[in-house]
């Protein structure tokens, strides 16, 4: 009886270990990392796929966890790390994941820090690098490592390693990546570095791979960046940036659901409205739709409601936490934020005559043009100058 009991356990064990590798094969990881750091304190042969699994469970994880707020595709491949005599960590593809060769080390943060590093440029966005500014990929790189490594506060030594043997000297090698690491930390204060100017470089990649590089949509890259950059600058309730950008390659509007009054007396009409009018009659390819905290509820209401009209393609929408240090930064009480992207289907069939009567209908509800949309420059006239000032302003 006792070994019929016995050997039930074992097996109810068994179960119980398989179906949590099964359903976290990332946190798997890590515990089997911690198992053979143990084991290693009497096999020192096991210490290196100790750490190889600690680093790749940390790493994983992470990835993961981003992953469930943010475009598929974002980053492609998960990490495997194998020993190497190589001086630098250096970043293989290896049947279908990023193999990462590097030295052994008896400290996991750098271990954790010096991976992430020779990862994230080559699963990043592998598609779309050639058609982009090499600083500017480079400046995401480091502001998507620290946030990996600042989730939920679980890296904190791998963060100080990060600081201190990437992100600084990268700050300090010149004033190009300086200020580009600060303008993208910026627009990832809000969340809208791996949803909204990541996203849309995933997309051109798509779009343009294996294709050659194309001097305008570099240039187009750069212009959309800055023109979120100066979104995520704005003061609260200016009333003197554009909402969309147009171009070959970038033809993107945003929206922000975020006047309570409004909601409260005229409901989602007025920005299904303007909504709608960028999609039919301003052609963008995409319009973002954003709120934070209780105006989240809107912005999900009003992606489901697009998500149904004949010019709409896909919605794709993602909750998130915003940083810690958003409301030091801005004064703001503020937790969490969503964005719903809308894309256009790309059709050459005219404006059907009922959504024309809707959008030319001028109404009490219409959000004011001057407040939300200005006319975007032609795109071979820059919108910021060398010093990142909006362009007309500097011409004053």
């Amino acid at each position: 009886m006792i070994g019929f009991f016995f050997g039930g356990g074992i097996l109810a064990t068994a179960v119980a270990v398989l179906f949590f590798c099964v359903t976290y094969p990332d946190k798997a990881e890590k515990v089997a990392g911690w198992i053979v750091a143990l084991a290693s304190k009497i096999w020192d042969k096991t210490d290196r796929t100790a750490v190889a699994l600690r680093v790749q469970g940390d790493i994983n994880d992470a990835r993961t966890e981003l992953l469930k707020s943010a475009p598929e595709g974002l980053i492609e491949r998960k990490i495997k790390i194998k020993w190497t005599g190589a001086e630098e960590a250096e970043a293989l593809l290896k049947e279908g994941e990023v193999l990462v060769c590097m030295e052994k080390s008896d400290h996991h943060e750098q271990n954790v820090a010096n991976a992430l590093m020779a990862f994230l440029p080559k699963t990043m966005l592998p598609n779309a690098r050639r058609y982009l500014d090499r600083s500017r990929m480079r400046a995401a790189d480091l502001i998507v490592a620290k946030g990996l490594l600042d989730q939920e506060g679980g890296k904190v030594g791998a963060l100080d390693v990060f600081f201190r043997d990437h992100l600084d000297p990268a700050r300090e090698s010149g004033k190009d990546l300086k200020e580009k690491i600060e303008e993208l930390d910026s627009v990832d204060l809000q969340g809208w570095l791996v949803r909204l100017v990541l996203a849309e470089y995933l997309r051109l990649g798509e779009e343009l791979h294996p294709g050659e590089p194309d001097d305008e949509a570099l240039r187009e890259a750069e212009e959309f960046s800055r023109f979120v950059y100066k979104l995520a600058a704005r003061e609260p309730g200016a009333k003197d940036s554009s909402m969309g950008i147009k171009g070959r390659y970038f033809r993107v509007a945003v929206i922000f659901v975020g006047i309570k009054e409004r909601l409260v007396g005229e409901g989602l009409k007025p920005y299904r409205k303007r909504a709608k009018r960028y999609l039919y009659t301003g052609e963008y390819d995409a319009v973002y739709l954003m709120a934070r905290d209780d105006n989240m509820v809107a912005v999900e209401a009003l992606a489901e409601n697009l998500d149904g009209d004949g010019r709409v393609a896909s919605v794709s929408t993602f909750k998130y936490g915003l940083r810690a240090d958003f409301k030091s930064r801005y004064g703001l009480n503020r937790e969490r934020a969503i964005i719903a992207c809308v894309r256009r289907r790309r059709v050459a069939d005219a404006v059907p005559d009922d959504v024309q009567a809707e959008l030319a209908a001028v109404e009490s509800g219409d959000l004011p043009e001057e407040t939300w949309e200005t006319t975007p420059p032609k795109l071979d006239a820059p919108l910021f100058d060398e010093e990142n000032r909006p362009a007309e302003a500097a011409a004053d």
